[in-house]
C-alpha cells in the first residue's frame, strides 16, 4: 500500500519514552567513575537511539503525504519546515555580556603590567610623599591587584567554557544534522594538523572524496520528512546551544560581580582599618 493510502498512525505518548530513557541514562552512569574517559558515543547509544525512534514515530504520525485520502488532511511536511526554519531564525545564539566582561579583563591585566613597570620605576620617589599620600597609594595598590586577580580567575573560566564539549558533539543520530555541521557529514578521523605527511594528505583526500559522495547521495536523496528531521534536530540543537551560551554569560558575569564587589569591600576595610590605627 503507497504512502498516499496510508491511515494516520496515531502519536505515541512521550512519557514512556521518557522513562526509558531516564533508565537508560541511569544505567549508563552508574557504571562510570569520576575518572572514567569512555567512547562518549558509545556510551549515548541506547540513549539516542530510543530518542531517536520516538522522533520518527511522531514524525511520521504528524506529517501527512502530499496527496489527499480518505483520512483527516495532515500538514504537509513543507509546512512545518517553513515555521521551523521562520523560528531557528530569531534565536540569538551569542552573548554581548561575555565579550564585554572579557575585554575589560584584558584591558585591567594590561594596565596592570604597565603601573607595575611604572611603579618599579618610581618607588624610590613614594617615601617623600605624607603619610595619607603613601597610604592612599598602598590602597590603590592592593585593589588593583585585587582586580588582576579577579581578572584572571574570569579569564581562566572564560578559556573553561570555551573548552567546554557540549554533549551533542557526541550524538550521532540526535545530534548535530547533517546538512548543518561538519561532525555529521566529514568523518572525524581526519587529520586537520598544519603539519602532515604524505600519507595523511593522501589518507585526507581520500576521506574528502568519501564523504562528497555520502553528502551529495543524501542531498540528493533526501525524503521531505528526513528534511524536517534535519530541521527539528537542529533547531532544537541550537536552543540548547542558546541555553549554554546564556548560562555561560550570565555565571562569567556573576564571578565578576561578585569578585568586583569583595575586592571593593575589603579594600574599604584596609582604609577603614589604616585610618583608625
Amino acid at each position: 500500500m503507497g504512502e498516499s493510502q496510508q491511515a494516520p498512525a496515531s502519536i505515541p505518548e512521550p512519557e514512556k519514552t521518557l522513562s526509558e530513557i531516564e533508565e537508560l541514562g541511569t544505567a549508563v552512569s552508574a557504571k562510570l567513575k569520576p575518572w572514567s574517559r569512555p567512547d562518549w558515543a558509545h556510551i549515548f547509544d541506547t540513549v539516542e537511539k530510543k530518542a531517536s525512534e520516538y522522533v520518527d514515530s511522531i514524525i511520521s504520525s504528524s506529517v501527512g503525504p502530499d496527496a489527499v485520502t480518505d483520512a483527516p488532511p495532515r500538514p504537509p511536511a513543507a509546512d512545518f519546515i517553513e515555521v521551523i526554519k521562520d523560528r531557528r531564525e530569531k534565536l540569538a545564539l551569542t552573548s554581548s555580556t561575555t565579550d564585554q566582561i572579557v575585554g575589560i579583563c584584558k584591558q585591567i591585566l594590561a594596565f596592570g603590567v604597565a603601573g607595575l613597570a611604572l611603579s618599579v620605576g618610581f618607588s624610590d620617589k613614594i617615601h617623600s610623599f605624607s603619610v595619607s599620600v603613601q597610604k592612599l597609594i598602598v590602597l590603590a595598590g592592593v585593589f588593583y591587584v585585587e582586580l588582576v586577580l579577579l581578572s584572571l580567575v574570569v579569564l581562566i573560566w572564560y578559556l573553561l567554557q570555551a573548552h567546554f564539549r557540549y554533549p551533542f558533539l557526541y550524538l550521532n543520530k540526535i545530534g548535530n544534522a547533517w546538512p548543518y555541521f561538519y561532525y555529521s557529514s566529514i568523518s572525524r578521523t581526519v587529520n586537520r594538523s598544519p603539519i602532515q605527511t604524505a600519507r595523511t594528505r593522501v589518507e585526507a583526500g581520500k576521506s574528502f572524496a568519501k564523504d562528497f559522495v555520502k553528502f551529495s547521495e543524501g542531498c540528493l536523496k533526501e525524503t521531505p520528512k528526513q528534511r524536517l528531521r534535519a530541521e527539528l534536530q537542529q533547531y532544537f540543537l541550537l536552543v540548547s546551544y542558546q541555553g549554554y551560551v546564556q548560562q555561560f554569560a550570565l555565571r562569567l558575569a556573576n564571578i565578576f560581580f561578585y569578585g568586583f564587589f569583595g575586592a571593593a569591600v575589603s579594600t574599604a576595610l584596609i582604609g577603614i582599618w589604616s585610618a583608625a590605627k
